[in-house]
């Protein structure tokens, strides 16, 4: 009797504590909760502030349209990157290196007050190629290029540019590893070479699906490096996005995260979200929302995902990249050192390790970028690094320096992409079918790979979103 009494004083004590909560957790989303200065009133919610974010937020202002743009850093650009001394004068871009001559790229530098130059792969340096791990100098080793048998593979499967167009039925072909892939259609071995070592494409080379690699690869990337690709004039990528938020910044909110969302089920219901900011919470109620960050499932479960969601953004995983930048080195000046295995099928750099060093524009400085298949800290990644210049130093006859590292950037997770399982599965149609779904749009990386392209994708589903939000 008496257990059965204490039994049920818990079942109510857990009743009230259950709704307590569920009241504080209602509290949250009320403005009356909020200062006014705390409470934002939006036609659009903008998360994330890389190339996505920012194309929208532009675009957005421009047809008149109100936006709050929510950055969880304390600037724009996303993996846009630029070394700046304002004591030297040094610019080094380390991030984002190439865009494509195209209509929307020059209107967009254009319409940020920064003009463009044309590129050469010249450049970034004259090759050399050693084998990092194995400390072994490839003097005679000339790497392979992309030719036209792996040109026609672009036009047999084009839709692989712009994965929103994959057939919910992938073809199994595309998932077999690259080598396997190139193997089996017959590809040559200056393709699969050429295939195999596309600028930043992170992790184990050799196990990483044909699929990925022609997304990668595709016609875009093969235009900006046969003489079609532009970059800012002055040297300095970042300059458009610096202008950006001094354009936009009432509308920014930096070095801020979204702790709390409700999201309305049918069109015109709106969204709601607690973003935690220097300052305080912050009430937004926004029409639609734009998500324009990497939404890994750590980072996208503040969104409050229901089950349908939650089966679909779960499964999504990116690898991991670094870069920087490094002074003070005897590197021989206009020189790329470049990272070739030695004994590896079609010299495949081992990861992990440096990628490459490639000289900038301003002397004695390097850019570099560092793969892995695991997480490093930027301590290891320099020490790391400090070690492979010391090494090809070494192989240079050069005075063994002292280097010095100014900038650092962890690009992680780099390539969003489910697993070769659930692509087979119709993954990314079910991705495609989450477009509106709870008044919410999937921008930046996904699909495509490279700021022009994701500045076009954002350009094409910009009206479907608006069109949403009219509907409120």
């Amino acid at each position: 009797m008496l257990s059965k009494f204490c039994l049920c004083l818990l079942a109510s004590a857990a009743g009230a504590l259950g709704a307590a909560l569920q009241t504080h957790d209602q509290g949250q989303f009320d403005p009356s909760s909020y200062s006014a200065n705390n409470v934002v009133q939006t036609d659009f919610a903008i998360i994330g502030g890389g190339a996505a974010g920012s194309y929208a937020a532009i675009a957005l202002k421009d047809q008149n349209q109100t936006f709050t743009l929510v950055e969880i850093t304390d600037r724009l650009g996303g993996n846009t990157n630029t070394f700046r001394d304002p004591s030297t004068g040094a610019v080094v871009d380390f991030g984002v290196q190439i865009h494509l001559d195209t209509p929307i790229v020059r209107n967009f530098f254009s319409r940020l007050n920064s003009s463009l130059s044309h590129i050469q792969l010249s450049d970034f340096g004259l090759p050399k190629y050693f084998d990092f791990t194995q400390r072994v100098a490839l003097p005679d080793y000339v790497r392979g290029n992309v030719g036209a048998d792996y040109v026609a593979l672009l036009d047999q499967y084009s839709y692989l540019a712009d994965l929103n167009n994959l057939p919910a039925q992938v073809p199994s072909d595309l998932l077999l590893n690259w080598p396997d892939f190139a193997q089996k259609v017959g590809l040559s071995e200056n393709s699969t070479t050429g295939g195999l070592n596309w600028p930043a494409t992170p992790g184990d080379a050799l196990t990483t699906s044909a699929l990925a690699i022609l997304n990668d690869g595709h016609r875009t990337k093969l235009a900006e490096f046969q003489g079609d690709g532009v970059r800012a004039a002055n040297r300095d990528n970042s300059q458009i996005y610096r202008n950006a938020l001094a354009e936009i910044q009432a509308n920014v909110l930096l070095q801020s995260s979204i702790v709390a969302a409700r999201r309305g089920s049918t069109p015109g219901s709106g969204v709601q979200l607690v973003a935690n900011t220097p300052t305080g919470n912050k009430l937004i109620s926004a029409k639609q929302l734009i998500i324009a960050f990497p939404y890994t499932p750590d980072r996208i479960n503040a969104f409050g995902l229901d089950s349908r969601e939650q089966s679909i953004l779960s499964k999504i995983s990116g690898k991991y990249y670094y870069g920087g930048v490094v002074n003070n080195t005897n590197l021989e000046a206009g020189v790329s050192y470049l990272n070739a295995g030695a004994n590896t099928p079609y010299n495949t750099a081992s990861v992990p390790g440096v990628v490459r060093f490639a000289p900038s524009a301003s002397p004695g400085y390097y850019f570099y970028w560092y793969n892995t298949v695991s997480p490093l800290t930027r301590t290891q990644i320099e020490s790391l690094t400090r070690s492979t210049i010391g090494f090809l130093e070494s192989q240079i006859n050069a005075t063994a320096s002292e280097p010095t590292f100014v900038a650092f950037k962890d690009f992680s997770p780099f390539h969003l992409a489910p697993s070769n399982t659930d692509i087979a599965n119709g993954w990314y149609t079910q991705m495609k079918g989450l477009q509106g779904y709870r008044n919410t749009w999937y921008i930046s990386a996904m699909f495509v790979v490279g700021s022009t392209q994701v500045w076009n994708n954002t350009a094409n589903i910009l009206p479907s979103i608006i069109e949403a939000a009219n509907q409120y």
